[in-house]
């Protein structure tokens, strides 16, 4: 009996140690940051056969990040409980893991990340330092930052179709382009908006699989980038449709609530083209 007795009064004194040993932060990283998001790859999206198309559709989107619903894609602005900014994602993915950056949206020339910085005003600067082994003045080039919180909008290129294999309407993102907002040093009133590179958004899955975004209902079931965009969680409006005017923006012809109204007849004729498939 006092052998069980000890047996029973040691397994507590373990457990007892084990719960006041588990550290706290591991704990908080555990729920927050999963450790088992690294391993996680992109969902396999379906194998289409260009035959099974019997109709497509190329748009273009603008995706304004101040948008309330799009607002995890653009905070934090700096890295923070192993989240990032969409833009601190594809540049770390250009300079870090090797993707290609492009000029133009049919995704032909690539840039380099100087290029990519020159866009961002982002130029070296030279101070003049005293070097205390040799007691001599040296000119030294430190690099400029890079200010990512400037982008404020992303411009969304993708394809609709219509499967006849699933008798559905369907779509894929095909590129991603970053905008930057700034103003102007030499008195210019107003905002400047530039395009700073493409990317194929395909070649960057495997990081969006990755990297977690806010979720305001639940800081335990965040969902990652990809979701975000396969799942359609974002908030945008169509800019530009491909037409025989050298796919002319909706800008160009239309402004103000007209432009709203012809975005808005885009993407009801999308969305009607479905219905005009089905036979009853």
């Amino acid at each position: 009996m006092m052998n069980k007795l000890i047996l029973i009064l040691a397994v507590f004194v373990c457990a007892s140690w084990h719960v006041e040993a588990q550290n706290s932060k591991a704990f908080y990283e555990s729920v927050v940051k999963n450790s088992d998001d690294a391993l996680k790859r992109p969902i396999v999206l379906p194998r289409v056969d260009p035959s099974d198309i019997l109709w497509a559709k190329t748009i273009w989107r603008e995706l304004i990040l101040r948008e309330k619903m799009n607002l995890p894609l653009y905070y934090p602005t700096k890295p923070i409980d192993g989240r990032m900014s969409l833009i601190d994602v594809l540049m770390a993915g250009i300079e870090k893991s090797f993707k290609t950056a492009y000029d133009d949206d049919e995704l032909q020339t690539p840039i380099t990340m100087e290029e990519i910085k020159s866009r961002f005003d982002a130029r070296g600067d030279t101070v003049t330092k005293l070097n205390n082994e040799t007691g001599e003045r040296e000119t030294i080039v430190v690099a400029a930052e890079v200010n990512t919180d400037e982008v404020k909008r992303f411009l969304v290129k993708e394809l609709w179709f219509f499967n006849k294999r699933t008798s559905r309407l369907e779509t894929r993102i095909i590129a991603l382009c970053p905008v930057r907002e700034y103003t102007r040093d030499d008195g210019y009133e107003g905002i400047m908006k530039k395009r700073l590179f493409w990317i194929d958004y395909g070649e960057f899955r495997d990081l969006f699989a990755k990297q977690k975004v806010f979720n305001y209902q639940n800081d335990a079931g965040r969902l990652t980038m990809d979701d975000v965009f396969l799942k359609r969680y974002f908030s945008s409006r169509i800019y530009q449709e491909a037409n025989v005017y050298d796919n002319r923006s909706i800008n160009s012809y239309a402004v103000g609530m007209d432009a709203v109204l012809e975005s808005d007849r885009i993407k009801n004729e999308i969305f009607n083209q479905e219905q005009d498939f089905w036979e009853y």
